[in-house]
């Protein structure tokens, strides 16, 4: 019997009655419980779709089941009815172990947590990992069926710079940052920061360099240090300020003050297909006409960035740009820049 979530509050229902040795809970009684108790969480919507005996019944047999929770139910009879009870006034599922499908469960949402493995706000993650294996809870039969790419060694990470900027984003505090560029010396600026932002396995912080008008994104493996210094410099954005509007037109991270261009692209069959199932950008949209030599045009409204560059180039020759003419030149130089590379 699956446990999901109906099925969960009737059986905190069926707890309760079965665990109140102070009134007696015939079969009808239960079915009120649980309709009452579905009710109150569902609403008037859900009226309709009552609980019945029959499934209160396979309820109790699943709750002394070892597949359940194993509790000792006794049925005692009554003139021509029966009663139902624990066999003992203080039992309750909350006191027993969790059953097996309640561990996958957990198991499956703690794979989904562990997503945020690595980023320090969520070390308690490991600790609850070693606390429910400990236990013996989540036995050796329990094992992952969902991966997520994640970089526990991205620089920065381990020197809680993370952390520190993920409070002072909250607590609206400006901070001090020594960031490297690449190819630069280091740079010291006071930011406002605003927003981290996951992108290809980085994580970049979001922010305003005091004095500044436009915002600038940080790679957190590229900043020296970090040092908090109060709210008398944090710069507020507006309240209206929304960073999905923000990022909306553009691949990654980089947002340029530059228009939104059409972007069109020639992808032959396989690049297509790949494409066309994982799209580029949320403004895709596929021509599944076949040109006359065989491929398929691709269009996008984006701001050319380096990151929808580096995205393009991955697709190697099986991708054309066609335009704009500006974003085809820097594809062509480097596809020249290429060949002078690896040319004899």
């Amino acid at each position: 019997m699956a446990t999901n979530k109906n099925a969960h509050i009737r059986y905190l229902a069926l707890d309760r009655c079965l665990g109140n040795w102070s009134r007696r809970y015939y079969i009808d009684d239960l079915v009120d419980a649980c309709n009452d108790a579905l009710l109150l969480y569902n609403g008037e919507s859900k009226k309709r779709d009552g609980v019945r005996k029959r499934q209160v019944q396979e309820d109790l047999k699943f709750m002394e089941s070892e597949e359940g929770y194993c509790m000792l139910i006794d049925a005692i009879r009554d003139g021509h009815k029966m009663y139902y009870r624990y066999r003992h006034p203080n039992d309750s599922i909350s006191e027993h172990p969790l059953n097996q499908e309640e561990l996958n469960i957990v198991s499956d949402a703690l794979l989904l947590l562990k997503r945020f493995e690595g980023v320090p706000q969520f070390d308690w993650l490991e600790e609850l990992d070693k606390q429910l294996y400990s236990t013996s809870q989540l036995g050796k039969n329990v094992r992952s069926v969902v991966s997520f790419q994640h970089n526990p060694y991205l620089k920065g990470m381990d020197k809680d710079y993370y952390k520190l900027i993920f409070d002072t984003i909250v607590n609206k505090e400006a901070i001090e940052l020594d960031y490297h560029p690449f190819g630069k010396d280091v740079e010291t600026s006071i930011v406002s920061p605003y927003h981290l932002k996951q992108y290809n396995n980085r994580w970049f912080l979001i922010g305003k360099k005091n004095g500044h008008d436009t915002l600038t994104n940080f790679a957190i493996d590229r900043i020296e240090g970090v040092k908090e210094i109060g709210r008398s410099k944090y710069e507020p954005l507006d309240d209206e300020f929304d960073f999905d509007e923000f990022f909306e037109d553009v691949v990654g991270v980089s947002v340029k003050v530059a228009p939104v261009e059409d972007i069109v692209i020639y992808a032959n069959e396989k690049a297509f297909n790949y494409i066309f199932t994982k799209p580029l950008h949320e403004s895709q949209v596929v021509k599944h006409e076949l040109l006359p030599d065989g491929r398929r045009e691709i269009d996008l409204k984006v701001k050319d960035n380096y990151e929808l560059r580096a995205l393009l180039r991955s697709f190697g020759s099986q991708i054309e740009v066609i335009k704009p003419a500006s974003l085809r030149e820097k594809m062509r130089a480097n596809a020249e820049a290429l060949t002078r590379m690896y040319g004899d």
